[in-house]
């Protein structure tokens, strides 16, 4: 898929004037030192109407920013890593009600904190056990160790079960995260944790193969992501570029080519966050979903299994989960399924979208979105870490929707 390769936006319903908004909103940023660089894509029924990139790549080398760029994704992993578990579900390997631990027997018995304090933690046994449906939905129990700073989390830094690059062999990892407590009884709210990285070893497990490969034989060479990987191969690493973090009113370099943790001996095929990958590779992933499940010729799922991922599977929206926020999203009138959230009230949301809009982003401030009702996808791409920097995902879905004139 040609990137350069562009429709007319008055072709497929969308204002070129008014498309052209965005290039200005992404320049005002990168020019007034808040993002190193910035990239949009936008399509519609299939058609490239907008692609725009502003800023420098690498802002020490003064290197401009390229289509081509290798950048870290982070949690747009998720997404691929449901569709991975999805062309299992297809296959009658597993039901979203079966418990985790009929594949995975350290995770059959979890254990549950009931307090804690700087010292220890106060247990019981889980309730019920986590189903294949929590790893997909957020609801397993599990958390981050970089979410807070209390004694759960703290235990998740010290035993590496952040599935961190280099912590190691995913069948490790969730080893060592079995002998530590869930922060709620699986069910009983939505925590955004290391649930997709348990599914992308439950991948493994299922298909008798890792979690690396399975992705580049089933889903990758397919659908021609050739420059969607876990470590950045040797004859492509002047295009993986540098990560920055938010300093002050500007940024700092968190690391380069030469000493990222991405470049170097990757163990931890990480389905939550380790995806590296171009807007070109992730577009064609995108524009699969778009086309409920199939690319030029190639179909990796079926078509009603994707309506099924990109409906909401909450009773209601995540406010009524118990989770007040996250970086990736807002919560009230927006729902989740299998990997990505659902718009379930754009009013509520206090967004400009359409109903059954699902989506999702990434530490390093990318986005992404698919909208069925209007027929397009859209893509934003930096790396600034924090996700929660500046309000990048709700005023370029306010630029997009804008240009819609049909």
């Amino acid at each position: 898929m040609v990137l350069d390769v562009m429709t007319p936006p008055e072709n497929v319903g969308m204002s070129a004037e008014r498309l052209a908004r965005i290039g200005p909103w992404m320049r005002s940023y990168v020019n007034s030192g808040k993002l190193p660089w910035a990239m949009t894509l936008v399509a519609r029924g299939g058609n490239i109407v907008h692609v725009d990139a502003a800023g420098m790549g690498d802002v020490e080398a003064a290197k401009p920013i390229a289509q081509d760029a290798i950048v870290r994704f982070y949690s747009m992993s998720k997404p691929v890593t449901a569709v991975a578990a999805l062309m299992l579900y297809e296959e009658g390997r597993f039901q979203m009600d079966d418990p985790v631990g009929a594949f995975i027997p350290a995770l059959a018995e979890m254990e549950v904190r009931t307090g804690s304090d700087d010292h220890s933690m106060d247990t019981e046994p889980a309730d019920r056990a986590m189903t294949v449906r929590d790893l997909f939905m957020h609801t397993a129990g599990f958390t981050y160790g970089f979410s807070g700073g209390d004694a759960l989390t703290r235990l998740y830094l010290e035993r590496h079960v952040d599935f961190e690059p280099q912590d190691g062999p995913l069948a490790e990892v969730v080893a060592r995260l079995a002998d530590v407590p869930l922060d709620h009884h699986p069910g009983a709210r939505w925590t955004y944790g290391v649930s997709n990285d348990v599914l992308g070893h439950l991948v493994e497990v299922l298909s008798g193969k890792t979690f690396d490969v399975f992705l580049r034989e089933r889903l990758f060479e397919p659908l021609g992501m050739h420059d969607t990987f876990f470590q950045v191969p040797g004859d492509r690493l002047d295009r993986y570029l540098p990560c920055y973090e938010q300093e002050g009113d500007g940024f700092r370099r968190v690391d380069g080519i030469e000493d990222s943790v991405f470049a170097n001996d990757v163990t931890c095929f990480s389905g939550g966050g380790g995806l590296l990958s171009t807007l070109g590779d992730y577009h064609r992933f995108t524009e699969m979903l778009r086309r409920r499940g199939a690319l030029d010729g190639e179909r990796v799922l079926g078509s009603r299994t994707v309506d099924f991922m990109a409906m909401n599977h909450l009773s209601g929206d995540l406010t009524d989960m118990g989770q007040a926020t996250w970086n990736e999203t807002t919560f009230e009138g927006i729902g989740f399924g299998l990997g990505v959230s659902v718009v379930v009230d754009p009013a509520k949301a206090q967004v400009m979208a359409s109903k059954g809009e699902y989506a999702w982003g990434g530490m390093a401030s990318t986005a992404f979105w698919v909208d069925p009702r209007e027929d397009l996808t859209a893509i934003f791409l930096t790396q600034l870490i924090p996700s929660s920097a500046y309000p990048l995902r709700r005023e370029l879905r306010v630029l997009v929707n804008q240009a819609l004139i049909d």
